[in-house]
């Protein structure tokens, strides 16, 4: 299958790193040069074309092969562009079938009336996930009926604090405190040593409540 793939950020070179391993033949749309030319030095293969140009222009997009693509993906960090780009190509260039990512779950809605034909919002997966049938609140509940002080919580990485940028080996968190899970963007990471937070990532922690306070001076959830 020949997918086209518009925005070369972290969602759109996982994307096409994971959708190239299936033997998809991929073309990628990214704006910034310097990016682009990463996504081929990194995933250089004979399935990955990279075309450097905006996602939304006729002429970028029939330089890119949009004219030989069966599916569009839009996966910038714009919802308006990534609408326009799978309207071009529904509409304009006769693509079969268009995704898009949204980062605002109010737009669900309108990409879907306005014919895209998948919509994907990370914001929306994670409430869907809190509000399964064990949410936060049945899992503390579990820890506390077995344990006084052993808690699960959710903390976000605030601009600015002492843990931007910092790499998990050099947090120095206290022993027993295990960290689960990094949450950015699109992606759900699992962590190791070389694993450095940024500015709005939610990290999903597991130990001691009384350390998990004292480290990051904030509760989520009681």
């Amino acid at each position: 299958m020949r997918i086209m793939i518009i925005g070369g950020g972290n969602v759109g070179y996982y994307l096409t790193k994971s959708l190239s391993a299936e033997k998809h033949h991929i073309m990628i749309v990214e704006e910034d040069r310097s990016r682009c030319e990463q996504v081929v030095s990194d995933l250089g293969s004979k399935r990955i074309e990279a075309t450097c140009g905006d996602g939304t222009d006729l002429e970028c997009l029939r330089k890119a092969g949009i004219f030989n693509t069966d599916v569009l993906v839009a996966v910038t960090g714009h919802d308006q562009d990534n609408l326009t780009a799978c309207q071009l190509a529904k509409n304009y260039f006769g693509v079969k079938q268009t995704i898009s990512r949204v980062k605002n779950p109010k737009n669900i809605r309108v990409f879907e009336k306005l014919g895209v034909d998948s919509v994907i919002s990370s914001t929306e997966r994670i409430a869907g996930i809190i509000n399964q049938e064990l949410d936060w609140t049945d899992v503390n509940k579990l820890l506390r009926d077995r344990s006084y002080n052993v808690r699960l919580r959710e903390i976000t990485v605030e601009q600015g604090s002492a843990f931007e940028h910092k790499c998990l080996k050099d947090l120095g968190l206290p022993k027993g405190l295990i960290l689960i899970a990094v949450l950015r963007e699109d992606q759900a990471i699992i962590p190791n040593g070389a694993t450095c937070l940024k500015a709005g990532d939610m990290i999903v922690i597991w130990g001691d409540e009384a350390d998990i306070a004292s480290t990051f001076g904030q509760r989520v959830y009681s």
